[in-house]
C-alpha cells in the first residue's frame, strides 16, 4: 500500500466533492444553527445555580453526532457505484492505485469531510469546558469515541456503495441500517423489558406495613376527619429492614441492544455527572441521562444483599409526630448520600466499551467487504452496469 496514492484518491475526492456542491454553505449554516442552540441553552441554566459546561457540551456533541448520522452516508453511499455510473471507476482501476488504496482513501475523504461538522463546533465544546463542570479528560476521550463512530458510519455507507449498482438504493440500505442501530435497538429493548421480568426478592430499609396498621385509628361517628387521616407520619426511628418479593425487568439480560446504539456510545463516553463538590449536575444533558439509562439496564435489579433505603427523606429520630419534611441540611445529606451510592454504581457498569468494540467491528468488516467488491478483474457485474 502507499500512502502517497492513497492520499491522491482522498484528494480528489475532496476536490470532486468541493466543487460539485455547496459546502461552505453548509459548514456555514451549521456554525449557526450550533451556536444558537448552544446560546439557547448557555442562557437557559446561566441565572441558576448549577454550572452550565455539562448542557452545553451535551447540546453541541449530541448535534454533531446527529448531523454526522445524516450527512455522512450521503458522502459515502455513493461513492464507488456513483463513479462507476459515471464510467470513472474503471479509469481509475487501470493505474496503479490497488483496491485498498482505493478503498481507504474514498473513506478517508468521507471521514474528513465529517470531521468538518466537528470542526466548526469545536469553539463551543471550548466554551462548555470554560464555563467548568467538565474533565478534560473525559473530554478528550468522548471526542475520541464520536470521531470513531463517524468513522464507522462512513464505512457501513462505503460497502452499501461496493455492493449496489444504484446509488440510491446504497443510500437507503445505509440509513435503513443507521435507523436499525439507533432506534431499532432502542424499540427492541423496551419491549424485551416489557415482556422479560422476573420475581425477586428485595430487603427494604422503609416503614414496614406493621407500622400502618397499628396506627389505624377506628372511626368515631359524627367527628371530623382528622388530619393526615389520623396517622402521624413516620420518621427515621419508625424504619426496619425487610423483604419485599417485586416484579422487575431484567434489563441486565437486554443491555448489548443499548450498547450497539451509536447514541448510547458516545453518551456513556462523555463527562461525569458528578460535579467536583459531589452532587449531580443539572440542566439539560441528554447525554448523561441517556448513559444513565443504560447503565442502570446494564446493572440490572439489585443484588439480594443490597439494601433499598426508602427513609433517608423522612425526618429524623426524635422528631415531632407529622414532621415529615426534613431541613435543608439533612435533605442535601441524604440526597448527596443517595447520589453518590448511584455513581458508584454505574461506575461499576460502563457500556461503551462494549459498544464501541461493536462498531469498531462492523467498520472493519465493512471496508474488508468493499475491498473485495473493487477487486479486479470483476469476475461478476449486475445486469446494466457501467464498465468505463
Amino acid at each position: 500500500m502507499n500512502a502517497r496514492r492513497l492520499w491522491t484518491v482522498a484528494r480528489l475526492e475532496l476536490v470532486q466533492r468541493a466543487r460539485t456542491s455547496r459546502w461552505p454553505l453548509v459548514l456555514g449554516a451549521w456554525f449557526v444553527i450550533i451556536g444558537l442552540v448552544t446560546f439557547a441553552s448557555w442562557r437557559a441554566v446561566r441565572e441558576s445555580n448549577i454550572s452550565s459546561g455539562p448542557s452545553l457540551y451535551d447540546v453541541t456533541t449530541f448535534f454533531v453526532l446527529a448531523l454526522g448520522m445524516l450527512v455522512v452516508p450521503s458522502l459515502t453511499a455513493t461513492t464507488v457505484n456513483g463513479d462507476r455510473e459515471h464510467g470513472v471507476l474503471a479509469t481509475v482501476q487501470t493505474t496503479l492505485v490497488t483496491s485498498w488504496e482505493l478503498v481507504l482513501g474514498k473513506l478517508l475523504a468521507s471521514w474528513l469531510v465529517s470531521l468538518c461538522f466537528l470542526a466548526t463546533a469545536l469553539p463551543f465544546l471550548a466554551w462548555a469546558w470554560i464555563e467548568g463542570g467538565l474533565s478534560i479528560g473525559r473530554v478528550f476521550l468522548s471526542l475520541l469515541v464520536l470521531v470513531l463512530v463517524l468513522a464507522v458510519v462512513a464505512a457501513v455507507g462505503l460497502m452499501f456503495s461496493t455492493l449496489t449498482a444504484r446509488p440510491v438504493a446504497s443510500a437507503v440500505l445505509t440509513y435503513l441500517t443507521l435507523a436499525a442501530l439507533v432506534f431499532g435497538s432502542l424499540i427492541t429493548f423496551l419491549l424485551g423489558a416489557v415482556l422479560l421480568t422476573d420475581s425477586v426478592t428485595v430487603r427494604v430499609n422503609g416503614v414496614p406495613e406493621s407500622y400502618w396498621a397499628a396506627q389505624t385509628e377506628p372511626p368515631v361517628e359524627g367527628a371530623e376527619p382528622p388530619a393526615n387521616g389520623g396517622i402521624p407520619q413516620p420518621t427515621q426511628a419508625d424504619c426496619d429492614v425487610f423483604t419485599r418479593t417485586q416484579d422487575v425487568s431484567r434489563t441486565d439480560r437486554l443491555w448489548p441492544l443499548l450498547a450497539v446504539n451509536p447514541f448510547v456510545v458516545v453518551a456513556d463516553a462523555a463527562p461525569s455527572r458528578l460535579a467536583d463538590g459531589g452532587t449531580f449536575t443539572g440542566g439539560f444533558t441528554p447525554m448523561r441521562w441517556i448513559s444513565d439509562g443504560s447503565r442502570d439496564a446494564k446493572a440490572g435489579p439489585r443484588d439480594g444483599d443490597d439494601v433499598v433505603d426508602e427513609c433517608s427523606y423522612l425526618a429524623p429520630a426524635g422528631s415531632t409526630p407529622n414532621s415529615s419534611a426534613m431541613t435543608d441540611d439533612a435533605f442535601e445529606r441524604a440526597q448527596a448520600a443517595r447520589d453518590a451510592a448511584a455513581l458508584e454504581r454505574r461506575n461499576a457498569h460502563p457500556v461503551w466499551p462494549w459498544g464501541l468494540a461493536f462498531l469498531v467491528a462492523l467498520g472493519l468488516v465493512s471496508v474488508l467487504v468493499a475491498e473485495r467488491r473493487v477487486q479486479t478483474p470483476v469476475r461478476r457485474l449486475p445486469s446494466g452496469t457501467r464498465i468505463a
